[in-house]
């Protein structure tokens, strides 16, 4: 066995199975852990070495001990794979998408294996892109293995949080000192001879540290005896085998261990002032001290380096370390430079360099470093203590950010650095963290309002004030104030601050009465967002939400699936969240119940890691909403009344409280809530994003509870938005047509609008493909039969039976006292099949008798679909032209088009972007189940027109399949004649 696997060979034996996954075609994470000289690098070396002879591409890149560049490790990474790595100028989620794209395309060619090493001394922008990274690990084809030393001294809290962040999937592979056979075994390869007294005594002084353990028998060798001293330490032993070198072999790599342990050549020739450094250090790289490799030397490990630079007096230290600044200060690296000026101790260079480093690695979106930088320059300017908070907001140190950015506001003298300060506290100009109970930031943004000048500065800083405004005062101002932040944005031309101006108008202008108008805004905003992933995002956002509150699906779908397409290959939970919200929200809507439970998991996780209040409540819309309309909501009871708690008393909340607490069966406290409610008046409930849907909950809690009362106030209330649609939240639920829900009023009170109401809502919905709610508007036509339902204390109830049996070539049903024939098929046996196991997942593979085989590849390739999502993207700027020019006849042609692609991407497309797959044998089976029941369900519609309705409500299709009655239905059904 080679010496360097010495008893690793459990360890190697699991990374070679995670190589065996990869090529299987899912990503794998590994994290090797172990104290200084365990043999993490050695172990990754035989793992690189084993996939190299497997064809994979091998990239490396370690952490520095000292500071350089953002993103160094990746740097070095993407370098080995031909690939590059620019943050640039933009945002940091720009810079990430491009190594998404990278890593993406390059693992799709040939796997990889990418060794990150001494991740522990990483900065926070390396430990941001390994976050990332790791998200993307099951798209690619790829190896990601970082090693890092265990112990709390060597690991910083960034790094230790970092680690515990990785999800399960990523493998933990600790190493441990080698047992007794192989730390015996190791000695004997070192010795060339047997002594197991020696090797026991190694093993017991060094814990089985693999460099321990040869750095000592190595000594021991050169020593020449078989006695078991040795130094009392491996500083000594390392100390020892460095006087063995020539003496200016060990000056340059004294320089060298003060320019870090991984050196550029040239920069060390310069400062040690020698020309031909490789002959230099011949017998370091000889005595295994130190390493070469193209233009760099790295030591053999950070011991090594450490030992170096203790051994060197302070004067000496700092006289190399100002050298080596004085040398670097031409270079762009200033963040070096001021680490050697303050190891040198020249205070005054060092923090004049720490500021250039400062902000040099703020425009790179490596926050977490521009944060040490501005530390270190120590200066107490206004300016530069504002850009200090801002960088600690963006790198997530929201409160401490906010403690420097308010001790500036409060001390500035001037009105502009108060204003950029509080803007700061929310992310900036465009920024959207804001903490909207904060007063104390208000008050001092509105002494400093008046007093600045005209331009994008003063409309960012009135939008601001208005969003703080809203908190305190329902009036006229904040509208003014918002629609004053527009007029100065437009006026100044500045891009930025008019999109973060419309931002704040869509918040203040929000409601049922500027549905349009924010629509508009939001379009005003992609046009200006261009470029700034962010604002991007938040338009789309806007916008999704106002187009399904205009009933346009077709394109809320188009601007879903833009934003999905941006987030998705970013991994960002705190806007990712939304994508499995938004397609949860559509799949329910058209019936599968399945897909839409799916994405309610996603959601809860990717809601979970931003800790997202907004997601978490959007995630209870969609649950709740799914669990209604499978006709389990009953059984979220407990998460009903933890999730309704905190809002207590909130007029907002009421309604939907009211109605939740009803349909889980506590009655009593959601009659409380409805007539307190309707007792304190609907005025109480701000007229904003949520003030549709709340009133909408309220009416139907007092249908649902028999509250007559309710039920009027709601009706007049809503009447004059019957075609708007009621949406929970920004999308986490659509409820349906205004007209359903003041039909369904209407029935309550026995007007007799109630039929053309609900007839509206129906043609709607079916025009939506909105089977759910189809489902919902033909119940409640049903229902103005007074036959065909029963009240009791104002809660539905019913008590039916029906008999499905076979009798020669048809099925004969009954069903509330009607029966028909139907022609036999195999929907209606899976049909007999489903009602005679009721509320029971039944698969479509019992259903179908499927052998389960392989599959056929992706629904659509991956060139379509780009092509696809590019005419996709050509027909929204064509519609936007034929809008503008009023070309009616061109809009048909242009919507018709894209409702094609639209609906092509979304059949190839399943959960977060990923391709469907052709010839899935149980999407196969899925598919011709659902198709034969939905033809059953249709011809059994032609001619018992109840009972269609009752299936399609009851009826739920996917890979399970289950008959899901709301009340309890008792089904006799016989398959045999005769029977």
């Amino acid at each position: 066995m080679p010496e360097r696997v010495v008893g690793r060979t459990r360890e190697l034996s699991t990374l070679t199975g995670l190589l065996d996954e990869v090529e299987r075609g899912r990503g794998q994470g590994a994290l090797l852990i172990g104290d200084a000289g365990i043999g993490k690098s050695t172990t990754a070396a035989v793992l690189a070495d084993t996939a190299r002879s497997r064809r994979y591409a091998v990239a490396w890149g370690r952490c520095p001990e000292t500071e350089t560049l953002p993103y160094w490790p990746w740097r070095q990474v993407f370098r080995s794979l031909g690939l590059s790595i620019e943050p640039g100028d933009g945002a940091r989620t720009s810079m990430f998408a491009a190594v998404a794209d990278q890593l993406g395309t390059a693992t799709a060619a040939q796997p990889a294996v990418i060794i990150v090493e001494d991740i522990h001394l990483a900065d926070g922008s390396t430990l941001a892109l390994l976050r990332f990274v790791v998200g993307l690990l099951p798209e690619l084809r790829c190896l990601l293995l970082v090693t890092s030393r265990d112990n709390a001294v060597d690991v910083p809290e960034p790094a230790a949080d970092a680690f515990r962040a990785l999800p399960p999937s990523f493998v933990r592979v600790p190493l441990a000192g080698l047992d007794r056979a192989a730390t015996g075994e190791l000695v004997t390869q070192v010795l060339g001879s047997t002594d197991s007294g020696y090797a026991d005594a190694v093993h017991a002084r060094t814990g089985g540290n693999p460099f321990f353990v040869q750095e000592l028998a190595r000594w021991h060798a050169a020593r020449g005896t078989t006695s078991t001293e040795t130094p009392t330490g491996v500083r000594q032993v390392l100390e020892r085998r460095l006087a063995r070198l020539g003496q200016h072999t060990y000056d340059v790599l004294a320089v060298a261990a003060v320019l870090g342990e991984d050196v550029d050549l040239r920069v060390l020739a310069a400062v040690a002032d020698t020309g031909d450094v490789l002959a230099v250090l011949g017998d370091a790289v000889a005595a295994r001290l130190a390493a070469v490799s193209e233009d760099r030397l790295r030591f053999a490990h950070s011991l090594v380096r450490e030992v170096v630079y203790d051994g060197l007096g302070v004067h000496r230290r700092s006289e190399l370390h100002l050298r080596a600044a004085e040398l670097l200060a031409g270079q762009n690296d200033a963040g070096q430079v001021a680490a050697h000026y303050r190891s040198a101790g020249v205070v005054e260079k060092s923090r004049e360099f720490a500021l250039v480093a400062a902000r040099a690695a703020r425009d790179q979106s490596g926050y977490e470093q521009a944060v040490r930088f501005y530390g270190w320059a120590e200066l107490d300017d206004p300016v530069v203590q504002v850009e200090l908070g801002a960088a600690q907001v963006l790198a997530g140190e929201l409160t401490a950010g906010r403690d420097t950015l308010r001790a500036v506001a409060r001390t500035a003298g001037d009105p502009e650095t108060v204003a950029r300060a509080v803007l700061a506290m929310g992310g900036g100009v465009g920024g959207f963290e804001v903490d909207l109970g904060d007063e104390e930031s208000t008050a001092l943004l509105g002494q400093a309002v008046p007093q600045l000048p005209d331009g994008a500065l003063k409309a960012a800083a009135v939008a601001r004030l208005a969003l703080g405004r809203l908190q305190t005062d329902q009036g006229d101002e904040p509208r003014q104030l918002a629609d004053e932040a527009v007029r100065l944005a437009s006026e100044a031309g500045d891009a930025a601050a008019e999109v973060a101006a419309l931002a704040v108008w869509c918040d203040v202008f929000s409601g049922p009465d500027y549905v349009a108008e924010r629509v508009a805004a939001a379009r005003r905003m992609l046009t200006l967002a261009v470029g700034d992933l962010g604002s991007v995002l938040l338009a789309r956002r806007l916008l999704v939400v106002g187009l399904l509150e205009q009933g346009r699906f077709v394109e809320a779908d188009v601007q879903i699936a833009a934003y999905a397409r941006a987030v998705v290959p970013l991994r960002l939970p705190l806007y990712g969240w939304l994508v499995p919200i938004w397609q949860g929200m559509r799949a329910l809507m058209s019936g599968r119940l399945d897909e839409a439970a799916r994405c309610v998991e996603e959601a809860t996780q990717l809601a979970d890691d931003p800790d997202s209040p907004n997601g978490r409540l959007m995630v209870f819309a969609l649950r709740a909403a799914h669990a209604d309309a499978a006709g389990v909501i009953a059984e979220l009871r407990t998460y009903v009344e933890s999730v309704m708690r905190p809002f207590a008393g909130n007029p907002m909340a009421d309604g939907p409280s009211a109605y939740y607490f009803a349909r889980t069966g506590s009655a009593e406290p959601a009659r409380r809530i409805a007539r307190r409610r309707v007792q304190d008046g609907l005025d109480a409930i701000p007229r904003d994003a949520e003030w549709l849907e709340s009133v909408a909950f309220l009416g139907e809690a007092g249908r649902v509870l028999g509250e007559d009362a309710v039920a009027r106030i709601v009706y007049d209330v809503l009447t004059p938005y019957t075609d708007l649609w009621v949406i929970d939240g920004i999308g986490g639920a659509c409820l349906g047509k205004v007209s359903l829900f003041l039909g369904r009023l209407a029935a309550q009170l026995g007007r007799a609008e109630a039929r053309r109401l609900l007839e509206d809502a129906l043609e709607a919905h079916r025009a939506a493909g909105a089977e759910t709610l189809v489902a919902e508007a033909e119940k409640a036509l049903a229902e103005l039969d007074p036959e065909r339902s029963s009240r009791a204390g104002g809660l539905e109830t019913a008590s039916e039976v029906g008999v499905l049996r076979l009798v020669g070539m048809a099925w004969e049903v009954t069903w509330r006292g009607v029966t028909a024939q139907v022609a036999d098929g195999k929907g209606v046996r899976d049909l007999a099949v489903l009602l005679g196991r009721p509320r029971q997942d039944v698969s479509v593979v019992e259903l179908s008798g499927q052998v389960l085989g392989g599959d056929l590849g992706p629904v659509i390739d991956g060139q379509a679909r780009a092509a696809y999502r590019e005419r996709v993207r050509e027909l929204e700027e064509e519609l936007a032209e034929a809008e503008d020019g009023n070309d009616l006849g061109r809009l048909e042609k242009l919507r018709v088009e894209r409702e094609f692609l639209v609906r092509e991407l979304a059949g190839a497309l399943g959960l977060g972007g990923r391709a469907r797959v052709a010839g899935d044998p149980v999407e196969r089976s899925r598919k011709a189940v659902s198709m034969r029941i939905g033809v059953a369900v249709k011809a059994i519609e032609r001619v018992h027109p109840a009972l269609g309705r009752h299936l399609r409500a009851s009826i739920r299709t996917g890979r399970q399949c289950r008959y899901e009655p709301e009340n309890d239905v008792t089904w006799h059904c016989q398959s045999t004649p005769g029977a």
